[in-house]
């Protein structure tokens, strides 16, 4: 039997968010779509990184992005109105806490490497990619429904 691949079990309109997105936009976008991560792609529609609900949700990494001095290292404006001033860091853009490294696969890539990745990485989604072209997207659901699907074929 044949391993079923990426391109067999991805979704294929991909919700992608722009890096010049504020957090709260991108979490607007991922609530409507129902979705817990997605791609960030430039005006060109390459891949320039990956933004997850983990990303926003996580007030550490929120706080570390927000800017706190001007030129020389000077303290310009006291934590308390920093923090007011940035909604609590949703007013941040997607670029300051997307991921920038992103592991991506091609077409090809057969659902037994996907798992592998998405475990031995802890990721929940791969960035499908032809060339430099985002195509598709692979969550662990979609994988999940692709281990069911070649499951019952073999039956």
């Amino acid at each position: 039997m044949k391993e079923l691949t990426a391109q067999e079990i991805m979704t294929r309109e991909v919700i992608t968010v722009p890096p010049t997105a504020t957090l709260r936009e991108a979490a607007q976008l991922m609530a409507e779509k129902q979705i817990s991560g997605m791609p960030v792609v430039d005006d060109a529609g390459h891949l320039v990184g990956i933004l997850t609900e983990a990303d926003i949700l996580d007030p550490d990494k929120r706080h570390t992005a927000i800017p706190r001095t001007g030129a020389f290292g000077i303290f310009l404006i006291p934590e308390e109105q920093l923090r007011r001033a940035y909604d609590d860091g949703l007013a941040l853009t997607v670029d300051k806490l997307m991921t920038r490294k992103v592991v991506t696969v091609t077409p090809n890539t057969p659902i037994s490497e996907l798992m592998r990745l998405m475990v031995v990485r802890r990721i929940n989604r791969l960035p499908v990619m032809d060339g430099d072209r985002l195509v598709g997207i692979v969550t662990r659901e979609d994988v999940l429904r692709g281990m069911l699907r070649g499951h019952q074929s073999a039956e």
